[in-house]
């Protein structure tokens, strides 16, 4: 008479399987994260800019028709315009 011993065996996941708890985290992660980004956000521009219509100095203006004022009057219609060299800048006074 033969014996056969039965051995149990263990199966066990490849080293490089995900457990499944571990990819329902990355998923609930990466749907908050995609939520978050489609939110829209609660900011929003002032009403007007800290900067209209304080005093604005310039560096150099193109011709008299472009002033530094121009730039900060709230007109849509105008700007400011520098000599055609570098560097140039503009600094508008916000009263901080």
């Amino acid at each position: 008479m033969q014996s056969s011993v039965s051995v149990p065996t263990t199966r066990r996941p490849p080293s490089a399987a995900v457990h499944p708890r571990t990819a329902l985290g990355l998923v609930v992660v990466l749907i908050a994260a995609f939520l978050a980004v489609l939110a829209p956000s609660p900011a929003h521009a002032a009403d007007q800019l800290l900067s209209q219509g304080r005093p604005a100095t310039a560096s150099s203006t193109e011709n008299a028709s472009f002033p530094a004022s121009a730039a900060v009057d709230g007109n849509t219609g105008t700007r400011w315009s520098s000599a055609f060299s570098d560097p140039q800048w503009l600094l508008v006074a916000v009263g901080w």
